[in-house]
C-alpha cells in the first residue's frame, strides 16, 4: 500500500486551520471544517496514488486525519487564548458590545465571571479532550464519504491501509 501520512498530515493540517480561533465557527456545521479535513486526505490520497480505496480504509484515514488536526487545533487555539485571540473572547466582546447595554448589571457580570471561569487550563483540557472524540467521529464520517466519491484506478477498492504513524 502507498505511503499516506503526506496525505493524513496535508488534511491535518486543513482541519486545524479550520478548527482555529475565528476560522473553528465553521464547525458549529456539523464539524464542516472536520469534514473537509478529511475529505482533503482522502481526495490527496486516492488522486496522488491512483487508486480506490474501502469506506473502511476511508474511515482510518479520516480518523488519522482529525487526531492530527484536532491535536495541532488544541495548541493552536491555546496559544491564541493566552494572547486574547481565542474564539471564546470573540464571542464574549460580540455579546458585551451588542448587548450589554440591554442586560442587567448582575447579568454582566455572571458571563464575565463563567467565561474566566471556561478559560481555565484544566477546563481547557477537558473541553478539548471532549472536542478531540468529537472531531474523531465526524473525522470519520469525512473519510467515508471521501472514499465513497473519490474513486480512481481501476475501480477495484485497494487492501486495506497499513497506518504507520
Amino acid at each position: 500500500m502507498p505511503d499516506q501520512k503526506q496525505s493524513i498530515l496535508l488534511g491535518g493540517l486543513v482541519t486545524a486551520l479550520l478548527s482555529t480561533s475565528y476560522l473553528g465557527f465553521i464547525n458549529c456545521l456539523c464539524c464542516a471544517g472536520v469534514i473537509i479535513g478529511s475529505l482533503v486526505t482522502v481526495w490527496h490520497y486516492t488522486n496522488t496514488h491512483e487508486l480506490t480505496i474501502t469506506s473502511g480504509n476511508g474511515a482510518l484515514l479520516g480518523l488519522f486525519t482529525a487526531l492530527i488536526g484536532g491535536v495541532i487545533a488544541i495548541i493552536l487555539n491555546y496559544v491564541l487564548m493566552q494572547v486574547g485571540l481565542g474564539a471564546n473572547e470573540a464571542i464574549m466582546n460580540m455579546v458585551l458590545n451588542n448587548f450589554a447595554d440591554q442586560m442587567p448589571p448582575e447579568q454582566v457580570e455572571a458571563m464575565e465571571a463563567q467565561m474566566e471561569a471556561a478559560n481555565t487550563f484544566g477546563a481547557y483540557i477537558m473541553n478539548a479532550l471532549f472536542g478531540l472524540v468529537i472531531t474523531a467521529i465526524f473525522g470519520v464520517i469525512g473519510g467515508v464519504i471521501g472514499a465513497a466519491v473519490f474513486k480512481k484506478g481501476n475501480g477495484a477498492p485497494a487492501n486495506e491501509l497499513d497506518i504507520q504513524m
